[in-house]
């Protein structure tokens, strides 16, 4: 017996927590009237790519096994297993209900709000925008998001946000680390 999908079901099942944060995303970019030159989902054609990049050059995974299929990349509390020659900065635990912008800035090398950087959300979403509007977005999201990660476009540092932990820090590579 095949089962179809009416709207309702259609939409039901299109609200997972995956889409539910991808949505709750969109609503605050046209509340806050954010400029989608800005700030904006990336194509689709370049997703796949950029969380290989980003999931190869900060985590440990299994470097000597040949894979037929490309591996699923799992972000879900990826955090754990970030690669042992990073640098870590402090942890700095954050109270989620009054976030303060400014840790977050702290922890951005060469801060400025132009700086244009990705933001991969642990559901597999990712973003690329300026700082300055990444920063309207990410705090008011702190509550519905699991993790998520602003990573530079030279893929040489990550802030990290873990939500469980209530926390988040910068990872970086050292100097004259290969990827």
């Amino acid at each position: 017996m095949v089962t179809k999908l009416n709207g309702n079901n259609y939409k039901k099942k299109r609200k997972s927590e995956s889409y539910h944060i991808r949505d709750k995303i969109e609503e605050i970019i046209k509340e806050e009237n954010i400029d989608r030159s800005k700030f904006h989902e990336v194509s689709k054609y370049s997703y796949e790519r950029i969380l290989r990049k980003f999931y190869y050059t900060f985590f440990e995974y299994d470097k000597n096994v040949r894979y037929t299929e490309p591996q699923k990349i799992e972000l879900s509390y990826a955090w754990l297993n970030f690669r042992k020659d990073l640098e870590m900065s402090e942890t700095i635990q954050v109270c989620y209900d009054d976030i303060d912008i400014d840790v977050i800035k702290s922890l951005v090398p060469d801060y400025s709000d132009e700086k244009v950087c990705f933001v991969i959300v642990a559901e597999g979403w990712v973003y690329e925008g300026e700082i300055s509007e990444i920063l309207k977005i990410f705090p008011c999201e702190i509550g519905i998001m699991t993790d998520y990660y602003i990573i530079s476009k030279k893929l040489d540092w990550v802030v990290v946000n873990c939500e469980d932990g209530e926390c988040v820090c910068r990872m970086e590579l050292k100097k004259g680390t290969s990827r």
